[in-house]
């Protein structure tokens, strides 16, 4: 045999193996139409309403404990909480020993929660994203143990958030609840793994901030990670559920006190993408930090009860100067907003936040990196409103698009995103400037860092989550 006719043989041989392999994708997929179609057709109205009031109920409870676990935050944190300054002339080097002593137990408390987790690994959104793409059930015990870490973490003035820790709560109540329906009721039909752990998390983001829809979007955007009106029902009847009783409880309200929206031009359109752009270079930044420590920390072979004592002591450390970066970081937001920073202290709350919050979250100090990015998104647009307006004592409010960009990036979600801007300020012209910057930032970020933070801890461990254009 020639040199051609080999060529052609193997040609040959590779075609049908391609064609082999697309027809046994193609017969796959039909298989997979085939079981949900016998699903949808196996739902009757009776079962659905049951799962809809399941649901819901789920939402009111998962929304009751988030906002309670909130609330004890909030107590314990106004215990130390600290006066915050806007500038680097405002330091007072003197160190609060309350705060020394709040965040001394919390070191110690947080040491033995994390010998009590299986591997030492707290669980978060990461985890709930694989079990609901990958049908595993999530881990109830490191679970919970993993929310009540970062709700000591955060008591005790950790750099973190507390958001990503309850959405996994939510997310693992909701499957008790599911598998605990399906004991009672026998043969009762069981809603697919990823709309139950989504349904969970979506009346945690509705509860912490008066932002159903949103988190009804997110629900779908980054746990389930497909639109349908099949989860449709329950993910809603759990955001709404768990937006009622944020109601009840704390009336209405938004995180941020916007007036009015800009004028929609081309400059506010150009505005827009540059603070996208730059959100993108800041949280690509966060990202590849937050990843990273983990294995730094493990390198160091510390033991785990001893870890969360280093990020306390240089928080402690730090504190007289960026008391800004203890706890969730919220109150700075304010500030922030109302263009009170000077531009080079801005400048080292977005480096020093991104170095404490991640080495809080690799050395055990468990906790979100929802609120995080929320800080980085909020000083990054601050900064872009000192630069282009000046430094004043009011504000353009284009941080709020920094806000955006930062969230949506980091959580890959960017519809959640915008939506969430919307239903936080109440202004459409700023949701509508929010869709530019999102966009420009989420798929810088997508270019260097993949679709999520969250993402990106996965595929550290080895584990691939399909994306959305494969």
């Amino acid at each position: 045999m020639d040199k051609d006719e080999q060529q052609k043989t193997t040609s040959k041989a590779k075609n049908s193996t391609d064609a082999f392999q697309e027809g046994v994708k193609y017969a796959n997929s039909l298989n997979q139409l085939r079981g949900e179609v016998k699903v949808q057709r196996d739902w009757g109205l009776t079962i659905r309403i049951t799962a809809i009031v399941a649901s819901l109920i789920v939402g009111s409870i998962v929304g009751l404990v988030s906002l309670t676990l909130l609330f004890l935050v909030e107590y314990f944190n106004n215990i130390w909480k600290l006066s915050l300054g806007t500038s680097f002339e405002d330091a007072v080097f003197s160190w609060n020993p309350i705060l020394g002593l709040s965040l001394l137990v919390t070191a110690i408390v947080a040491g033995q929660i994390l010998i009590r987790i299986s591997d030492g690994r707290p669980r978060g959104p990461a985890d709930l994203i694989l079990a609901a793409q990958k049908n595993q059930p999530p881990e109830l015990k490191n679970g919970f143990l993993s929310a009540t870490l970062a709700m000591v973490s955060l008591s005790g003035g950790s750099s973190v958030g507390m958001f990503g820790p309850l959405m996994h709560f939510g997310g693992c109540f909701s499957y008790k609840v599911d598998n605990y329906i399906e004991n009672v009721l026998k043969g009762s039909k069981k809603l697919p793994l990823d709309v139950v752990l989504g349904s969970g998390a979506a009346a945690a983001i509705a509860a912490v901030f008066s932002a159903p829809i949103g988190a009804a979007i997110f629900a779908h955007e980054a746990i389930i990670r497909r639109f349908g009106a099949f989860g449709a029902g329950p993910v809603i009847a759990a955001a709404f559920g768990a937006h009622w009783v944020a109601i009840l409880l704390t009336g209405e309200s938004r995180l941020f006190n916007i007036s009015s929206g800009p004028e929609l031009n081309l400059e506010s359109m150009f505005i827009a993408i540059a603070i996208g752009l730059a959100s993108a270079v800041v949280v690509i930044t966060y990202i590849n930090s937050v990843t990273a420590m983990p294995k730094l920390v493990n390198a160091t072979k510390i033991p785990l009860v001893w870890r969360p004592f280093i990020p306390a002591s240089l928080l402690f450390a730090f504190s007289p100067v960026f008391p800004h970066l203890l706890g969730h970081g919220l109150w700075s937001v304010d500030i922030a907003l109302a263009g009170q920073f000077s531009l080079l202290f801005l400048l080292a709350l977005i480096v020093f936040k991104i170095i404490f919050t991640s080495l809080c979250i690799g050395f055990g100090l468990f906790g979100g990196v929802f609120a995080p990015a929320l800080f980085l998104g909020v000083m990054v647009g601050a900064v872009a409103d000192l630069l282009l307006f000046g430094n004043s004592s009011t504000s353009s409010g284009f941080a709020i698009l920094g806000a955006a960009s930062c969230i949506g990036a980091v959580i890959g979600a960017p519809l959640a995103a915008v939506v969430i801007v919307f239903e936080l300020t109440g202004s459409y012209d700023w949701a509508v400037l929010a869709m530019i910057s999102v966009v420009s930032s989420q798929q810088f970020t997508r270019a260097f860092s993949g679709r999520s933070l969250f993402d990106k801890q996965l595929l550290l461990r080895g584990i691939k989550i399909g994306d959305d254009h494969q």
